[in-house]
């Protein structure tokens, strides 16, 4: 992918990952039609004469979607099975606040993410890409949005963050073998509980415009 101001590339992507990016969701967020058309790969480029900001370019990366591809992309709320991350008893002892002298703090504000001016990086370290197994995660100036956004894509279910915990931390913690053992460390060490439970959602139904007017 190549993004700036005034254009927007991406090659070799299949369409149902395409709009996974362009929303900024995970792919199983995305319900294609049982067809074969979101297998396919694609090269896509919008050039703008001008440059333009994220918000007025996500939203002509989406108009042009559909109209390309012939698309009606509709979101709808649906119960699933997920992960939900909390801190019952606020920051657990390896989760620092980051450019703070001291312990990590637990905020009362929303839990949503801070820009701290520092740069964020969350990194496995000997992460191995058959399962849910690294020799650890070490973060740097790091949001629980981000933490949450770096974990996902890898587990058996979507994450949602219900911590509380706002800006930005550094933690390291060690390696693992498996779901289980990664809980069990972020409860621990970061004082992190993830609890398997249900959720209303977001989804992204992707379905032909032809088919959809035909129902109508």
């Amino acid at each position: 992918m190549d993004i700036g101001g005034d254009h927007w590339s991406a090659r070799g992507f299949d369409l149902k990952t395409l709009i996974s990016q362009i929303y900024g969701v995970d792919i199983r967020r995305v319900d294609f039609a049982e067809d074969n058309t979101g297998d396919a790969r694609y090269d896509v480029t919008l050039t703008l004469p001008r440059e333009v900001d994220e918000d007025v370019m996500q939203r002509m990366l989406e108009n042009a979607l559909e109209q390309k591809f012939g698309l009606t992309i509709t979101p709808e709320s649906r119960a699933m099975d997920v992960y939900v991350l909390t801190a019952p008893n606020g920051p657990g002892a390896a989760l620092h606040r980051h450019g703070a002298s001291g312990v990590a703090t637990l905020a009362a504000e929303d839990s949503t993410d801070q820009a701290t001016g520092d740069t964020e990086q969350i990194e496995f370290l000997g992460k191995n890409c058959d399962g849910v197994s690294s020799g650890g995660i070490s973060a740097s100036a790091g949001t629980l949005g981000e933490f949450r956004r770096t974990l996902e894509p890898d587990l058996d279910r979507l994450l949602i963050d219900e911590t509380g915990l706002k800006g930005s931390y550094d933690f390291q913690i060690g390696n693992y073998g498996n779901e289980g053992e990664l809980f069990k460390l972020l409860h621990d060490q970061l004082g992190i509980l993830v609890t398997p439970e249900q959720r209303n959602l977001t989804v992204l139904t992707v379905r032909p415009r032809q088919e959809l007017q035909a129902k109508l």
